[in-house]
């Protein structure tokens, strides 16, 4: 797993998980803009983590294309909520369900690895 960034303050997750998702990307990632495309205009980092936990699926909730877009999306994600980015690609790769705690991933390596929920 990929090493979690320096944690952040209270004030700026609390700012950051309210943050629309295009208005940080376009903020942060500038050259990005010639690919937004429909990008969702609304959600919010909150809005999304929750969507993706209840098993929706990225591309559908941003109306994103790009998969490096998914990328940045899944870091920042890893900075708000103090996770790792695997933590976001295995949940999106292997989908949450809203029944369950845990997502189980199939061993690759004979080990199976569990992702519990954040709670809010």
């Amino acid at each position: 797993m990929k090493k979690r960034k320096n944690k952040i303050s209270a004030a700026e997750r609390e700012a950051g998980i309210n943050e629309v998702v295009r208005d940080w990307l376009l903020r942060t990632e500038p050259q990005e803009e010639s690919m937004i495309g429909n990008f969702s205009k609304t959600v919010t980092f909150k809005e999304l983590a929750q969507r993706m936990r209840e098993g929706e699926e990225f591309y559908e909730i941003l109306d994103c294309t790009e998969s490096v877009q998914r990328e940045y999306c899944f870091k920042r994600l890893s900075e708000l909520y103090s996770t790792t980015y695997d933590y976001w690609y295995l949940m999106w790769l292997h989908r949450a369900t809203p029944d369950s705690e845990q997502i189980t991933i199939p061993p690759s390596n004979g080990r199976i690895k569990l992702i519990t929920r954040i709670i809010d």
